[in-house]
Formats: structure tokens, sequence, C-alpha cells
């Protein structure tokens, strides 16, 4: 299997992000930000956050008709309604003002909406409430750096827009050697308690108890930073993690802490309901456009995020 070391390298994403970087799981705040097109000719300028660092590319953003005219009425009259969670940058964060939320998922929202020509309500959840707040319609979408996996599916249809590599995270110099998931047998594992890489933990644990090997102790904890105290402290010998945001937390460890890639790619989805068959399509095609135009390229170079790029937005393709 091949893997590679994550670079502690401080980015411009790092630097927005450090003062304000709050627990992955979106502990509830209760806030919401807006950002309103105003509408000349063609032109949608939505209102972009200082720490957005594709703010660029979204100030030049102008409305589709042919797309606009498509959006549902709901959505022209309220507004785009996304559930994201924060603290789990670079995909969603806290810009330095701590309320304000950025990150190349609420660059992609704005730049949806911004397109779209409507105003954008961008609302900080909890983690387990955005998937049943979609299902539900209190959202129109959840964009938060979600797997496609076949169990959020039961409740979700997910439009897939970037690639989703995996990582251990252990202490530097990988102690404990934790290459692959064989390597973790008879080892602790601390991760978030619910989600995709609980999941892939206790599949871990089982292939390892397939073998005759010890399982995996795995700790569950509310946000990524109570999981990564555990291995600071010496009571979890890994951590787990989509690529992106470990290598972030390598970049805030002082050194503590290094990421090891995990061979294999899952996909990152936007949640709609699964019934809402007229924005699925329309968000599908708006990514492909932004694709075809480069504006997609630009928004995830922006953010050093380029090697997540798919060719294609494609519906409900996760594994």
């Amino acid at each position: 299997m091949n893997t590679k070391k994550a670079k502690a390298v401080l980015t411009s994403a790092v630097l927005v992000g450090a003062l304000m970087l709050s627990g992955c799981g979106g502990q509830p705040i209760g806030g919401s930000q807006t950002s309103s097109p105003e509408n000349s000719g063609s032109a949608s300028r939505v209102e972009v956050p200082a720490g957005d660092l594709a703010s660029d590319v979204l100030a030049n953003l102008e409305t589709d008709p042919e797309l606009a005219e498509r959006v549902p009425e709901s959505i022209k009259s309220k507004g785009l309604i996304v559930a994201t969670a924060d603290g789990y940058p670079p995909m969603e964060m806290f810009d330095t003002d701590g309320e304000t939320m950025i990150g190349v998922d609420m660059s992609l929202a704005r730049a949806l909406a911004a397109m779209w020509g409507v105003k954008v309500v961008i609302e900080n959840s909890d983690q387990n409430a955005m998937v049943p707040g979609v299902a539900s319609g209190r959202f129109d979408m959840v964009i938060s750096g979600l797997n496609d996996t076949e169990a959020r599916r039961e409740k979700v249809a997910f439009v897939d827009y970037a690639k989703s590599a995996g990582a251990f995270v252990v202490a530097s110099g990988n102690p404990k050697n934790i290459e692959t998931p064989a390597d973790l047998c008879g080892k602790t594992l601390a991760v978030l308690d619910n989600g995709f890489y609980m999941q892939l933990a206790q599949t871990y644990s089982s292939d390892c108890a397939a073998k005759g090997e010890p399982e995996v102790t795995i700790m569950g904890f509310a946000n990524d930073p109570e999981a990564l105290l555990q291995l600071k402290n010496g009571r979890a010998d890994a951590g787990m993690n989509d690529f992106p945001v470990a290598q972030y937390r390598v970049t805030q460890s002082e050194g503590a802490l290094e990421a090891i890639e995990i061979s294999g790619e899952a996909l990152f989805g936007i949640g709609i309901a699964p019934t809402d068959d007229e924005l699925i399509s329309l968000t599908q095609d708006t990514l492909n456009q932004m694709m075809t135009d480069g504006t997609y390229a630009d928004i995830l170079e922006a953010w050093d995020l380029g090697d997540m790029a798919v060719d294609e937005a494609t519906v409900n393709k996760g594994n």
C-alpha cells in the first residue's frame, strides 16, 4: 500500500483558521450567515468574508440566466439554506471573527448561490442534525465534508464533488509503525463517534478478528480535537480523518503529529433530499458547468486542495 506523510507546511488557510478553530463535529452555536447577491443585469456579487481564500473567484462570478430559471421557487424566495458544521478545516471553519463560516465547502456554496442569483444562508449545525435536517426540509442541502456512503444514502442523495482520501494521524516519527489498516490490530484508535470513520474503524477491527488477531480498541468522541487529545496524551495510538483535515491538524501540532495517507478514495458529496430531483439535477449541472469553465478548479486551488478535484459531478457514486 502506498502511503505518504503530510508535510507540515503552514499555509494561508492555517493562518486564517488557527485562532478560532473549534471542535470538529460542529458544536452548535445557533448562528448563521447570509450572503446576498446584488443583481445588475447578469452580474451576481455575493458578500464574501475576508477570510475566504477564494474571494477573488467568487467576486467575479455572474448569475447564469438558464440556471437561475431552474431554481426552485422556495429557494428564490428564502435563499439557499445550507447546513454545515464548524471545526473541520480547511473544509469548513470559522473566520477570525469567530462567527462567519469559511472553507472550501463554503466557497462552493457561495458559488452555487451566485450562479443561481439567490442569497445563501449558512447554518452552523450539530453534526448529527445536518442529514436529518435536510431530510425534513429544514435545510436545502448539507455541504460539510460528508462522505457519500450507502448508509447515508438511506436519508439523502449526494451530488459528489470531490475526492476524499483518509489518513491516520500518529505521533511524530510514527512510533507504533502504523502505515496500513492491518497495523491497527491490537492498538487503540480515537475517532469521531458518529460518522464515516467510526464505521471504517469498526470494519478494520472486524478484519483483524477475522484474521485471528486482536481487535482494534475504538474510542469515540464528539469532536475531532477531543479525539486527537487522546493521541497526544498517550491514551490512543492513532486518530483517523480525511487527509486534508489530518494534514491541517499536523500543521497545528508544532511538530507533535504526522499524517499517513490511507490508500483508496471515497467521495465528498452535497447532501440533498432524495425526492428533490429538481435541486439534485440543478446542483449537478451547476457544478459540472463550474468544472468546465474553470471556476471549480480555481476554488479548490485557492484553498490548496487541487488534488481533491474530480472530472465530473456525479450522483450517489460513493462507496
